[in-house]
């Protein structure tokens, strides 16, 4: 759960910034201080306790923001959107490591107890549609170098049952 600072700053033209700026709990959960939005970069003062908005959000303009949102995003404009770690927009996530951060999937060939598993990447084309296999698929053929990899794990006893 977060709070959102919806921003309704008046652009100009009839023009509405209309930009949802979420703050995470984290780092806003007992904090008083300055927000930017993603957008339009309107200074708004806030004060959080326990997670709920005490005070704010109030406009403050020629100051500078304390922080910035993590996530923006304008749902009523196609939900075009600020990801996190936007150089003067948002500032990045930092609790996830960088592999996870940008969307790649770890490879994982074997489960805890040394099985081969089917969901690596990346399967070959052979795998039907959207990579899928059937309940008995054939290790051996679909890729040989798991299978012996798989074949040196039992010689060396790392392959366990329950």
């Amino acid at each position: 759960m977060c709070d959102i600072i919806w921003c309704k700053k008046d652009m100009g033209d009839g023009k509405v910034c209309d930009t949802v700026n979420y703050l995470d709990p984290y780092c806003f959960w007992n904090w008083e201080g300055k927000v930017a939005c993603a957008h339009c970069g309107t200074v708004y003062y806030i004060h959080m306790i326990q997670g709920h908005m005490y005070a704010g959000p109030d406009e403050k303009p020629g100051e500078k923001p304390d922080i910035l949102p993590l996530y923006a995003d304008q749902p009523n404009n196609g939900y075009f959107n600020y990801l996190p770690g936007i150089e003067g927009r948002t500032r990045p996530y930092t609790c996830l490591p960088r592999h996870i951060y940008l969307g790649k999937a770890d490879m994982v060939k074997f489960s805890i107890r040394g099985r081969p598993v089917r969901g690596w990447r990346p399967q070959p084309p052979s795998a039907g549609v959207a990579g899928s296999q059937g309940y008995f698929w054939d290790i051996e053929k679909l890729t040989p170098e798991v299978w012996e990899e798989y074949q040196e794990k039992i010689r060396k006893g790392e392959v366990k049952d329950w």
